[in-house]
């Protein structure tokens, strides 16, 4: 297998689990919010729904090296110094490290606060900045890519980031009420707070499922 096939590979094992974990994290949640769920069985859902939602964070952010990659491997990106691809390398990896951190920080005392501000305005700026790269492609001012469709799936990649926020601001939620709970577990008050964290779940979760299928359109079909 030459590297393009890797890089392709990969770059549809992480969309492939990103989908695929989403899924089941709605289904627990729903399953989890429902009216007279036992309070166990409710924080069962929601460790399982919060461990998909790792595996979930880890395939959003590793679809930026494995798509660069397969960009690469493509000639679709045009660069001159090799630096350029071992800083985005590096940034993924700190991107990732950083969302590790406050995903375990949201269980903690004070629900690690800090570092999810610090995991939302990287998101937006991640975001944001695969817009805008994009936008350059199609104004025809960029000067690493000229292929219509990888601006395309620069577009949807930053909107996909964006359209994750609310679904993360929700998991840190119900990491912080799941704590609260397994702190006292004879507290109806706690399980009915859990209940409404799951509850708020779904909706976020399945919104940016379009801008998947898009981009997925985009890279089979490379229309432009």
């Amino acid at each position: 297998m030459n590297i393009y096939g890797i890089a392709l590979f990969c770059h549809v094992i992480v969309v492939v689990y990103l989908l695929g974990a989403d899924l089941g994290r709605v289904y627990l949640a729903r399953s989890g919010a429902a009216a007279g769920m036992a309070a166990p069985a409710r924080a069962l859902a929601a460790r399982v729904t919060l461990g998909l939602g790792s595996v979930t964070n880890a395939a959003l952010i590793l679809i930026l090296p494995a798509g660069i990659s397969v960009g690469v491997a493509l000639g679709a990106f045009h660069t001159s110094t090799r630096w350029w691809f071992a800083v985005t390398m590096l940034v993924s990896l700190a991107w990732l490290a950083l969302s590790i951190a406050a995903d375990r920080a949201a269980a903690s005392p004070g629900g690690g606060r800090g570092l999810a501000r610090a995991d939302t305005v990287l998101r937006v700026i991640m975001g944001a900045g695969n817009i805008l790269d994009g936008g350059l492609v199609f104004a025809g001012t960029s000067r690493t890519v000229e292929a219509w469709w990888l601006g395309g799936k620069l577009v949807a990649y930053g909107l996909l980031i964006l359209l994750g926020i609310p679904a993360r601001l929700s998991g840190f939620r119900l990491a912080r009420e799941l704590a609260r709970l397994e702190a006292a577990p004879d507290d109806d008050a706690a399980s009915t707070r859990l209940g409404a964290a799951l509850a708020r779940l779904p909706l976020p979760l399945t919104v940016p499922w379009l801008v998947i299928g898009f981009a997925a359109w985009l890279g089979a079909a490379k229309p432009f």
